[in-house]
């Protein structure tokens, strides 16, 4: 528009037709709707408030151009041009989207001026009305466009299922995902929705979304930066449903988890009825299995879906992979995992010697008659020996004594640790003895069985 303004200073007859592009607001125009159009986050409206309002102002313009036309010729002169009753812009403005849209019946033109005015008005209305249905065909085309091929995606899946005659409870669970996943994502496959980005730029978008979680593994902890920024790319969003099943007791484990949304449970039993755990948002599982540990591939537990849950998925071929240019890394890594799988194995082994002493069940009677001879065979095998040297062993007693309430003897004196239960007039005594030689016969009748467990 400058070099505009610069030739009408020296060209003062045409000064109006040069000074029009700047009444007109064109440039204006333009630069406002695609401001708009990039600052909002739902740049469709904008875009049908922006084809609706050119079409509005070419009207204007032809309003305008028939009010001119009217007093160029005279207000009231014929039935053609405006005749000065009401408000002008308004009649004007009627008379022009009637024109435009051939709506109506229009007044029958009477001079050579009034004709062209009328054929260009129409062709102005096809053109314009034309463009219009057109540019909005498109916009709401590109807004539908994913609802769309989530639409022939179910369509296509449900006629599939039902040529496999697949259960109808199965079905519903197929159709149950595809439902849910479009209305969290609004896509089946996320994954492809920034595939066109340079591959720096998908990066950084990848870590501001994923680099928190991805913190919180305790296998990730102090490593290479560099190494996170290649991992986040390889992370996958998967959906499960209320009722799924993660991974199963014994399976081979491939991946690590992630949790994005919902919750997962930690399951024992047959059919699961028992929560060890209640794993939420931001909890990592699975971890262990990354790395190629000897006894460490094996899942420990059932873990199901609490409702909807949304997780991140790491497999162990994308970390290998990542891997092979951080050799460092990779050592400090299978170091963690060792350290964990020992942390693991220590609590397990803690939860089940808890289990194995809740097990113990004392019995309610016991019949005075068997007194006897139940005390001259526990005295058979009274005497027993432990081997002085067990370095590669461990040796776990349990000793089972018979005594009187109201009688001390120094075996109860050896007794780190113990519990009792009532048997009638007996009392049983457990406890785990480290000693290289006992003969407890010269004490009390007893019984000394020996468990060898090798490490």
């Amino acid at each position: 528009l400058l070099p505009l303004d610069i030739i009408s200073r020296y060209f003062e007859v045409l000064h109006p037709i040069l000074r029009l592009p700047r009444m007109l607001k064109i440039q204006a125009f333009w630069e406002f709707f695609d401001y708009f159009d990039h600052a909002l986050a739902n740049p469709y409206a904008v875009r049908v408030t922006r084809s609706l309002t050119y079409m509005i102002y070419l009207v204007h313009l032809n309003a305008c151009a028939y009010y001119f036309v009217s007093v160029t010729e005279g207000i009231g002169t014929n039935s053609w041009v405006f005749n000065g009753e009401g408000n002008a812009y308004i009649r004007c403005f009627y008379f022009a989207t009637k024109t435009a849209t051939s709506i109506g019946k229009n007044p029958r033109p009477e001079n050579e001026m009034e004709y062209v005015f009328m054929t260009a008005c129409w062709l102005m209305g096809v053109f314009v009305f034309a463009l219009l249905i057109g540019q909005i065909r498109d916009i709401i085309a590109t807004a539908t466009k994913t609802q769309t091929e989530y639409r022939k995606y179910l369509d296509e899946a449900m006629e599939h299922l039902r040529l496999l005659n697949i259960s109808k409870e199965l079905t519903e669970r197929v159709k149950m995902w595809f439902t849910y996943t479009w209305e969290q994502q609004h896509t089946l496959n996320e994954l492809t929705i920034l595939d066109n980005l340079p591959y720096k730029m998908k990066t950084d978008v990848a870590i501001n979304v994923h680099i928190n979680t991805l913190n919180k593994v305790q296998l990730f902890k102090h490593c290479d930066d560099a190494l996170l920024r290649d991992l986040v790319l390889k992370l996958r969003p998967v959906v499960y449903l209320p009722g799924d099943y993660i991974c199963r007791k014994g399976e081979v484990g491939k991946e690590m988890y992630i949790v994005k949304n919902g919750q997962v449970q930690v399951v024992a039993g047959q059919n699961g009825e028992e929560v060890l755990a209640t794993l939420t948002e931001g909890t990592v599982f699975g971890e262990i299995s990354l790395l190629s540990l000897d006894g460490g591939n094996r899942r420990t537990a059932d873990v199901r879906s609490n409702g909807f849950s949304n997780l991140f998925v790491l497999s162990k071929d994308d970390l290998n992979e990542a891997l092979e240019f951080y050799p460092n890394a990779q050592e400090i890594l299978k170091n963690k995992a060792k350290q964990l799988m020992r942390q693991n194995e220590a609590r397990e082994r803690k939860m089940n010697r808890e289990d194995s002493d809740n097990n113990l069940e004392p019995a309610s009677k016991f019949p005075r008659r068997m007194l006897p001879d139940s005390v001259r065979i526990l005295t058979k095998y009274s005497k027993c020996r432990y081997p002085k040297n067990s370095s590669r062993s461990r040796v776990r007693t349990s000793v089972y004594c018979t005594k009187p309430f109201s009688e001390e003897t120094e075996y109860q004196k050896l007794m780190s640790r113990s519990f009792s239960v009532d048997l009638g007039d007996l009392q049983i005594y457990q406890n785990c003895l480290d000693a290289s030689e006992t003969n407890l016969a010269a004490e009390i009748p007893c019984q000394v069985t020996v468990h060898r467990d090798n490490e």
